[in-house]
């Protein structure tokens, strides 16, 4: 009777942790590059993609994270490449993450240096427009005419992805259960290439969640009746003992 409860109490738990889930994905069904969580891993699979207005804005035609440094400390990973440059001239996300790349010699726009941050402060007079190629270069256009390859978009991929930890803000953290992180240039050791001027949808689907809602508050009351049954049971042992 004892095993019974806790099988019924493990049971609890398990579709409280996914009903926790689906309600994280609905929440986030129109999340830019959101990827849907299960109870025990995370789907990082491309998924849908729509055309975008802004010149900055990029998605992944394939494997691989953009990479991207916390202000405050710390290198994260993520899918949403809704990109923008701040009044400072740094290229960023949506949640203030400075994007990583190449800085580029802008006569050869052979790559210079190691990966660092994207930002345009490095440059004595900043271009009047930029766009993104499919190999991830960000080209500056001067009030001259004259355009200049400035940056290279940065990507990673990582032998285990689902063992990324999910850190909020569409961004992933790398662990010892996902690897350390694989870089490259866009197109490149098995990386995806860029999509300019668009942008990776949340791959929720509305409806499969609201089913495995139904069934996990289906499973959840049968295991409520389950311990209901079995406190009785010992409720009635522990009479006839007395």
């Amino acid at each position: 009777m004892i095993n019974g409860i806790s099988a019924a109490r493990s049971a609890l738990k398990a579709f409280e942790r996914k009903l926790g889930a689906s309600a994280n994905n609905i929440a986030n069904i129109r999340t830019q590059g959101f990827k849907k969580s299960r109870s025990s891993f995370q789907e990082l699979s491309p998924q849908n993609v729509s055309t975008s207005s802004s010149p900055t804005d990029m998605a992944i035609g394939g494997d691989g994270f953009f990479m991207v440094r916390a202000l405050k400390g710390g290198n994260y990973y993520t899918r949403d490449g809704q990109f923008q440059f701040d009044k400072d001239g740094r290229f960023v996300t949506t949640s203030g993450c400075v994007v990583q790349g190449w800085e580029l010699d802008p006569i050869t726009g052979e790559i210079q240096g190691a990966i660092q941050d994207i930002t345009l402060s490095s440059f004595t007079s900043p271009p009047e427009e930029t766009t993104v190629g499919t190999d991830g270069v960000i080209t500056g256009r001067y009030s001259n005419g004259q355009a200049l390859n400035l940056f290279q978009v940065a990507l990673a991929k990582f032998n285990n992805p689902h063992g990324l930890k999910k850190m909020g803000s569409n961004l992933y953290a790398m662990t010892a259960e996902s690897g350390d992180a694989i870089t490259g240039q866009p197109g490149t050791n098995g990386l995806g290439s860029i999509g300019p001027n668009a942008l990776e949808q949340s791959n929720v689907d509305l409806g499969e969640e609201f089913v495995n809602i139904i069934l996990t508050k289906i499973g959840f009351q049968a295991n409520l009746k389950v311990i209901s049954a079995e406190d009785e049971m010992v409720g009635n042992l522990l009479n006839i003992i007395s």
